[in-house]
């Protein structure tokens, strides 16, 4: 036996404004439950299904990042309360375009059979939607990135690391200007410096030889010999041993010459180093120079595609 219908019900569907699409939902749509919906419930109530359009343009960012918004709103008020809206991920196949038999309908309270009712749902739902939706991106100012929608925090900062190492490695690479001549001069006259040490080591090995050699033959001729012999032999062993000195000297002052040199490159690899360790440090910290930045909506890129009055079963 059917029952009776009460005061705020028809067997009819009650008329909605003319040119606005009307569907019934299919009692498998899975979001029924989210909006409150009885798939097996036998009154339908007016919702209505939206869908919108939705674009996040940063110039900075060199960003245009497209969204499809999809919401039901339900149940129906006058005004609406668009930030009640239900974010539902629904298909058009959850729509039918037809009735099924026999259903009841419960009349709406908000007025769906005019165009200006439906016109402010829709301004409302726009204002809501630019009033609350945003993108949340992340900036390193210092190397011009930006992240991408969707993006971790782990893979930009990752890039920022890259980033950074690339142009730490630029920045090295200029080094080389400034140091290649320095070090190409020191190490020619390094090798200069070793190639008069080894002679001046060999003269003065050769001096000490002969005069070993020569002198201890020229103080035995003074001791067997004449006086003016003895002055000649001692005045030949001192010449010996001052050419002898002279060697020493000379081999003293090619080392001491090499030292000063080595030390001069050895202050120049430091003074390298330090600045290579200044630049890496200095990209490094630039790399973790990340602030958040807040990418609103703008009302001119929020456009509804789709609103529909549909409606749905309830107990």
């Amino acid at each position: 036996m059917v029952r009776p219908l009460e005061p705020n019900e028809s067997s009819v569907a009650p008329r909605v404004a003319a040119s606005t699409p009307v569907r019934w939902v299919d009692p498998a749509a899975p979001w029924l439950p989210t909006i409150g919906a009885d798939s097996a419930g036998g009154v339908h109530e007016a919702a209505i299904v939206a869908r919108v359009a939705l674009r996040y343009d940063e110039a900075r960012a060199d960003l245009v990042h497209d969204e499809e918004y999809e919401a039901v709103l339900f149940p129906l008020t006058d005004p609406i309360d668009a930030s009640c809206a239900i974010a539902v991920d629904h298909d058009d196949r959850d729509l039918r375009a037809y009735a099924p038999e026999a259903i009841v309908y419960r009349l709406p309270t908000a007025p769906i059979d005019t165009a200006g009712y439906l016109k402010r749902v829709e301004r409302a739902l726009v204002e809501h939607l630019v009033r609350s939706r945003t993108v949340e991106l992340s900036t390193n100012r210092a190397l011009k990135l930006w992240s991408r929608p969707g993006e971790t925090a782990e893979a930009f900062e990752w890039r920022c690391r890259q980033t950074a190492d690339a142009k730490a490695d630029e920045e090295m690479a200029k080094l080389r200007g400034k140091y290649e001549t320095r070090a190409k001069t020191l190490r020619s006259q390094i090798q200069a410096a070793r190639d008069r040490l080894a002679v001046a080591e060999t003269q003065e090995q050769g001096r000490r030889s002969e005069e070993v050699v020569s002198g201890a033959g020229s103080i035995f001729d003074a001791i067997f010999g004449g006086r003016r012999s003895k002055r000649d032999a001692l005045a030949r062993a001192a010449n010996q041993r001052s050419r002898s000195s002279s060697a020493a000297k000379r081999a003293d002052a090619a080392g001491n010459k090499l030292d000063t040199l080595l030390d001069a490159a050895e202050d120049l690899e430091t003074e390298l180093a330090g600045e290579l360790t200044e630049i890496d440090a200095r990209w490094m910290a630039t790399a973790t120079q990340i602030t958040p930045v807040t990418v609103p909506l703008e009302r001119t890129d929020v456009r509804v595609t789709q609103l529909v009055v549909t409606w749905v079963p309830t107990s």
